[in-house]
């Protein structure tokens, strides 16, 4: 088969500019024995790109599925293997149509590909999406309200001003020349908030909704150690004489100077430790300490402590601190349970299923409606808003 050929009809589709001729012949191409492979190659391709030169028309995705669905089936392919087809399709149409939303089941498989109003939704209610929101509580349990404080200087703890920037993060900025008694602060958000903190040492400190950390308000001694509940991105100032630690449930985080995400929530089965930039040690409790090299995973139970390492969905895992909700075969449970922190809501579950896997970037800055309804447009789940609740309906 002509590779090049089969790229060039995929992009003429999804453009919108296939003649009628150009149509079935991609159709019988994506037939083929080999068209399954190359159609897979094609969406990684794209996929890399990430640069949205390609705009999608309206077009009929789902016939291309049953294509590839009756194939698969001629030639005995697997069941696994036409899931990834199909989830890479759906990929293909967020890449370059925007926001898009699709389900994988294990009996059904429905897409969705649409740009939701935020005025024009079915709800009776809505809710809108968190911000940047945190309380900052002092050595002596002093509590400030960040999102409520103006700009500049706001107090002091022992030789190190605390001073909230323009840019809305907080900032440690600390006197060396003047040694000053180790105080403890925590900075913790609420569902439904997010922020950013820059430590004495300069490193720097995304927390996700509903988490918190602990650390001190300037570093001495031979270690610098913090404490994360929830989630968190650290970009780690290099100190190679003063390692850095971060504290969760059950593990140690060690580092000397590097990027990395970890997601601690104590309602979720696994802690999550992911290495973007430079290298990390991570320790279980009463375990044996392992290497983690960047775009790669560490996962931890939360129950065993027992840990795997595994490759990282690197676009996933840091969703959340660049603005978007990033699922992958995510089951709806774990939607919504991200949905409960961003939003700050209560789910209810009036469905039994379990089957529902979905994949998709959704903005987070959009209302509680838009997401609602992206995956409802997938035919496989539906919403009611009532207040501060979210009621999940088969």
């Amino acid at each position: 088969m002509n590779k090049d050929r089969l790229y060039y009809l995929l992009e003429q589709y999804s453009e919108g500019k296939a003649s009628g001729d150009e149509v079935e012949e991609m159709f019988s191409l994506l037939k083929s024995s080999e068209g399954e492979e190359l159609f897979k190659d094609f969406i990684a391709v794209i996929e890399r790109k990430k640069d949205n030169d390609i705009s999608l028309h309206q077009q009929d995705w789902n016939r291309m599925w049953d294509v590839i669905q009756s194939t698969a089936a001629g030639s005995r392919a697997s069941v696994f293997s036409l899931t990834r087809v199909k989830m890479a399709a759906a990929v293909l149409v967020f890449i370059i149509a925007g926001i898009v939303v699709f389900f994988i089941g294990k009996k059904n498989t429905a897409i969705a590909n649409v740009s939701v109003s935020k005025n024009n939704h079915p709800y009776k209610d809505d809710i809108t999406p968190g911000g940047n929101k945190a309380t900052l509580t002092l050595s002596d349990g002093t509590t400030i309200v960040l999102d409520s404080m103006q700009n500049g200087s706001l107090t002091e703890q022992g030789n190190t001003k605390i001073v909230k920037l323009n840019t809305g993060q907080l900032a440690y900025n600390t006197d060396n020349k003047k040694p000053g008694e180790i105080l403890y602060n925590t900075i913790s958000t609420p569902k439904g908030g997010q922020y950013q903190v820059v430590l004495s040492d300069s490193t720097n400190v995304w927390l996700n909704a509903a988490s918190s950390l602990h650390f001190p308000a300037s570093f001495a001694g031979k270690e610098r150690t913090v404490e994360l509940t929830g989630e968190g991105y650290f970009e780690v100032a290099k100190n190679r004489s003063m390692p850095f630690h971060v504290k969760v449930n059950g593990m140690d985080v060690l580092v000397t100077g590097t990027h990395f995400n970890v997601m601690a929530y104590t309602n979720e089965e696994n802690i999550k430790t992911t290495l973007l930039e430079g290298k990390v040690k991570v320790t279980p409790v009463n375990g044996t300490q392992q290497d983690l090299e960047p775009g790669r995973q560490a996962i931890m139970s939360n129950k065993s402590h027992d840990i795997k390492m595994t490759s990282a969905d690197i676009d996933q895992v840091m969703a959340w601190k660049n603005g978007n909700f990033h699922f992958r075969e995510t089951n709806i449970r774990e939607v919504m349970r991200q949905a409960e922190r961003w939003y700050n809501v209560d789910v209810e579950y009036r469905t039994n299923r379990s089957d529902q896997d979905y994949t998709g970037v959704i903005p987070r800055m959009q209302n509680a409606s838009a997401l609602l309804q992206t995956l409802e447009l997938t035919g496989t789940v539906h919403f009611q808003i009532e207040g501060k609740k979210i009621i999940v309906l088969p």
